[in-house]
């Protein structure tokens, strides 16, 4: 015991684990209960049960269970596998941000001792160390670490890395199951919640098959996650594995986000430029004309990329002082990298930007003034020279939020310098992945910001790993698509079910928006919305055409229904309200109940991308008793209903919005 007490003391410092007064808005303290010999941690909108053992045997979110099995590490000896003789789990530390437990599992080949930190957002890290037993009966050949989910609870993935122009990182379970190469993050749930599991490394791992380090194995009854630790007997022991585990949703969806209406493209003296020439109107009067609650300012605000400082401050007031006076906030571009102009460059970079393996440098964007700019790592003293640098821009130059591209992402980093790589037996360099330095980072931040009312938006395409996302307002996904890929036949490329598990958010607990590079005319924003709004997803607007006259109507048709007030009702399980013909239409609807009588705001689309349809959409009685009404919502059109039918001509990959009563 006293073992496992310096081994908790140990860890604990080494995490640099710092208390707090109170847990942040909108989480709730951790609490422990002990109920009929289980440990019973619950966060927020979550619970984990351990039933005297180190691993839980059964994990809620979104009010219902996970795991079809308790969770569970498999030992396997020369005889086949080993079963555990002896196992134990206790209450070793608790506060109102986080419980520690330490558990312990014996088998006649090894001892598995564990340390399990539970936070406030639900994240579980969980160090596991092998150590010999001091006359072991048998040798350790194989150790897998396996999460059996429920089967209706893991029909969709989601892993980071992904790869770019491509949505094969997310989707739905194939039916004969999947296998990865070592991925730093793999989620499996549904539409409204699931269970992310993340590693920095797959350091000490010892696999058979480089592509089947992790398998997805369905069952009759279950989905496994199925982690190949070791394939082969350890070539050493003591020896220790880190990973974690978040059940998703990390917390509610904020009521409001419908109305925070951002949109990209602020610039220096937008308040004084007309719109067009010889026009009275400025482009922020348009903006705000149009409905924009919150504008982005780019990486052009600072002649140094990624840096918390301009030269032209007075500009930045004054256009902080005239979105203000409108009514909009600004947020300003925060990002990923160290710039070759940064006045830090020649002290700093070689101690805190990412590293390959090999010792070169990563990224290398170049913008203008003339710079290079490349990816830094926030396991680095970066992180806190970047935290110190934007909370004190906030305080001088009074702006809303930070707009993050890809600030929340473990970028694979092998720079020893500040402690990331790691060295094979053989002596290799391999890169790990700084999840928990950078969620360190991103908790800080959300704690400076959050409180003051200040936002925070991610762009992290191809990545939702949720210990970094949860410390986010929204999120801003789409770019992986941006060479044109989605143009012609966009769910081809990006399945409905891969939108579901990667861009609507719901599943996370965190507003997500669409992110579209047009490429008319194969490649539009109308597009898009055809399926994005689908899902309660809405394009982001970049600039002050079009586009963003397009989405204003939108924002103003939801608006004036009250979407953020009305139950939300997605095609994927409305049949009881809704019946759509033919089967290239599907449509989600907004139900509310005004004055007594029910109204409904739906998204009607046809998905076909290339066959002109004409919808018939039928409510049921239970839906609304009586179609009397029905009107595009953006055109003002009434639309033929014959017995609560309603008649609307769609062309290929457009939708309709449609408000019934």
């Amino acid at each position: 015991m006293l073992k496992r007490i310096w081994v908790a003391v140990a860890w604990l410092c080494l995490m640099g684990v710092k208390a707090m007064a109170e847990v942040p808005d909108p989480w709730t303290p951790v609490t422990v209960q002990r109920v009929n010999g289980e440990i019973r941690v619950g966060v927020w909108g979550r619970e984990y049960r351990f039933a005297k053992q180190p691993l839980p045997s059964q994990i809620t979110t979104a009010g219902v269970e996970l795991l079809a099995q308790p969770m569970r590490l498999l030992a396997f000896g020369g005889k086949g596998e080993s079963a555990w003789t002896q196992s134990g789990c206790e209450l070793w530390d608790q506060t109102d941000e986080q419980a520690v437990l330490l558990g312990w599992q014996v088998n006649d080949t090894v001892i598995a001792d564990f340390v399990v930190r539970l936070e406030f957002d639900g994240l579980m890290r969980v160090d596991l160390t092998l150590a010999p037993l001091p006359q072991p009966k048998a040798s350790l050949q194989r150790l897998w670490l396996e999460i059996p989910l429920r089967k209706e609870r893991a029909t969709l993935f989601h892993y980071w890395t992904g790869r770019w122009g491509s949505a094969e990182n997310s989707g739905a379970v194939p039916t004969d199951g999947m296998g990865l190469p070592f991925k730093p993050i793999v989620w499996l749930g549904w539409e409204e919640g699931g269970l992310t599991w993340c590693a920095e490394s797959d350091r000490n791992w010892q696999v058979a098959e480089r592509e089947q380090a992790i398998e997805i194995v369905p069952s009759e009854n279950a989905v496994v996650l199925r982690v190949h630790l070791l394939d082969t007997p350890p070539q050493k022991l003591p020896l220790t594995f880190t990973f974690g585990m978040q059940p998703t949703p990390v917390k509610p969806m904020p009521k409001d986000f419908h109305e925070w209406r951002i949109c990209h493209g602020a610039f220096y003296g937008m308040e004084k430029q007309p719109m067009t020439q010889g026009a009275k109107e400025t482009t922020l009067e348009k903006a705000a004309r149009m409905g924009v609650k919150t504008l982005v300012f780019h990486e052009h605000w600072t002649p140094v990329q990624n840096y918390w400082r301009t030269n032209r401050e007075s500009e930045l007031r004054e256009l902080i002082a005239a979105c203000h006076q409108r009514g909009i906030k600004l947020l300003l571009y925060f990002g990923y990298e160290l710039s070759t102009l940064a006045p830090e460059w020649s002290a700093a970079a070689e101690k805190v930007l990412v590293k390959t393996p090999t010792g070169g440098f990563s990224g290398g964007y170049f913008r203008q003034p003339p710079q290079r700019d490349y990816i830094v790592c926030l396991n680095s003293q970066w992180a806190e020279r970047l935290l110190d640098g934007i909370v004190s821009a906030i305080e001088r130059y009074g702006f809303d939020g930070v707009y993050l591209d890809g600030t929340i992402e473990p970028f694979g980093c092998a720079n020893e310098a500040h402690g990331c790589g790691y060295r094979t037996a053989d002596g290799k360099l391999r890169e790990t992945y700084p999840i928990f330095a950078v969620r360190q980072f991103m908790r800080r931040l959300y704690e400076a910001l959050h409180p003051k009312g200040k936002l925070i938006n991610a762009h992290q395409s191809t990545y939702c790993g949720t210990p970094t996302l949860a410390f986010v307002h929204s999120y801003w996904d789409g770019e992986q698509f941006g060479g044109g890929e989605l143009a012609g036949d966009p769910l081809q490329k990006l399945p409905l079910a891969s939108f579901r598990a990667e861009f609507m958010g719901k599943n996370f607990g965190v507003p997500c928006e669409f992110l579209v590079y047009e490429r008319p005319p194969e490649w539009t924003v109308d597009h898009a919305l055809a399926f994005t709004l689908l899902h309660d997803v809405r394009v982001r607007p970049l600039g002050f055409g079009a586009m963003l006259e397009k989405l204003a109507a939108i924002w103003s048709a939801m608006s004036q229904f009250g979407v953020s007030e009305a139950e939300w009702h997605p095609y994927w399980r409305n049949g009881e309200f809704i019946q759509a013909q033919p089967e290239s239409v599907k449509v989600s609807g907004y139900r509310r109940t005004v004055n007594g009588q029910v109204r409904w705001l739906l998204v009607v689309s046809n998905l076909s991308a290339k066959e002109t349809v004409t919808a018939q959409v039928r409510l049921s009685r239970k839906a609304m008793p009586k179609v009397n009404e029905a009107t595009d919502a953006l055109t003002g059109e009434r639309l033929p209903i014959t017995d609560n039918t309603i008649t609307i001509s769609l062309p290929p990959m457009r939708m309709s919005l449609v408000a019934v009563r």
